[in-house]
């Protein structure tokens, strides 16, 4: 029965992500499972238009690393009309640009970093207010986000409301966490992550009434074998692809997915910078995540967390539609 199922929710998949020419190319040997020394895991953003076992790469449809088309254009419009709002949620020049993020610890830390980063600096917008909302010992997993009644979203309430802030002031999300399945097939593991993420962003709607874009950064790859490193590689690496595939199910219109519209179920979603790496400098940016950076081969370490937050501060000044919210 488990065989069928996966083999029906597969074959979904595919006619779902048609609009993109290299999904009706994926090789015959698809479950295969690769090991983190697999040659073939490349960056998804070095990938470009090649592809991994039949899958293009690129961050965004047709092997680009830029969004295009209308949903760059909406994007765009979303992000810059993002203004400041009072708890009640009306805007107000008096009121907030609340950034939250939502997971587990690995995303706590570098939302942590990066409110370091932003406090007082004078690049950034002086409204904008970052809360963390994460939770460690492996909760906040996305099974837990996607489940409104589950205790993770108590923690939610407490922190918004010892930050003296509302669920009607959050605007923007960063999501990083890990998913509960077991699968450790390509594409299987991401298309179940995939729709995992898909149900969190809904979730996201309903909680955050005037939540407008999350940013999606991946994992970090991982070392070693520690018993308290959930799923190591390749489910990092596949964490990615699971990303990829929610912003293009958006993007090509996906029932249960619409950021804009009568149908309206989702805030719009897109990339923070893009995590994962190995040793090798990304030919894209020079970006490397090493063991030496990892306090326990999961955790960044100081030098790490500041490498990350920086990436991704970087990211959020320099980024066109990002700057219009995060930028002074």
């Amino acid at each position: 029965m488990r065989i069928i199922a996966t083999i029906s929710f597969l074959a979904l998949f595919v006619i779902a992500c048609s609009k993109e020419s290299s999904f009706k190319t994926h090789s015959s040997n698809q479950n295969n499972v690769f090991s983190a020394k697999t040659p073939a895991m490349v960056p998804i953003n070095d990938l470009g238009k090649g592809t991994f076992n039949g899958f293009t790469g690129g961050l965004y449809p047709n092997g680009l690393n830029s969004p295009t088309g209308i949903y760059a254009a909406d994007l765009y419009k979303i992000c810059h009309h993002i203004t400041p709002l009072d708890t009640f949620g009306n805007p107000s020049t008096n009121g907030k640009v609340l950034f939250v993020s939502l997971g587990w610890s690995t995303c706590g830390n570098n939302m942590r970093a990066l409110e370091n980063k932003t406090t007082g600096n004078p690049l950034t917008n002086p409204k904008l207010l970052l809360v963390t909302l994460n939770e460690g010992s492996g909760k906040g997993r996305l099974n837990d986000i996607a489940n409104p009644n589950d205790q993770y979203w108590d923690v939610v309430a407490s922190q918004i409301k010892k930050a003296n802030t509302s669920f009607r002031q959050v605007q923007i999300i960063y999501l990083e966490t890990e998913d509960s399945t077991k699968l450790i097939t390509f594409p299987g593991r991401p298309v179940l992550v995939k729709n995992e993420l898909e149900s969190c962003f809904r979730i996201f709607q309903q909680k955050f009434p005037n939540v407008k874009v999350v940013y999606l950064l991946a994992r970090t790859t991982t070392f070693g074998s520690n018993e308290h490193i959930f799923n190591t590689e390749p489910c990092p690496y596949y964490f990615g692809w699971a990303c990829k595939w929610a912003i293009q199910d958006q993007i090509n219109g996906v029932a249960g997915t619409a950021y804009k519209g009568e149908n309206k179920v989702s805030p719009i979603i897109t990339w923070g910078f893009y995590q994962w790496a190995d040793s090798i400098p990304r030919t894209t940016d020079g970006f490397s995540w090493v063991e030496s950076e990892s306090s326990d081969g999961l955790h960044a370490n100081s030098v790490g967390q500041d490498t990350l937050s920086g990436r991704f501060q970087q990211f959020l000044l320099s980024d066109k539609n990002a700057k219009g919210w995060y930028g002074k």
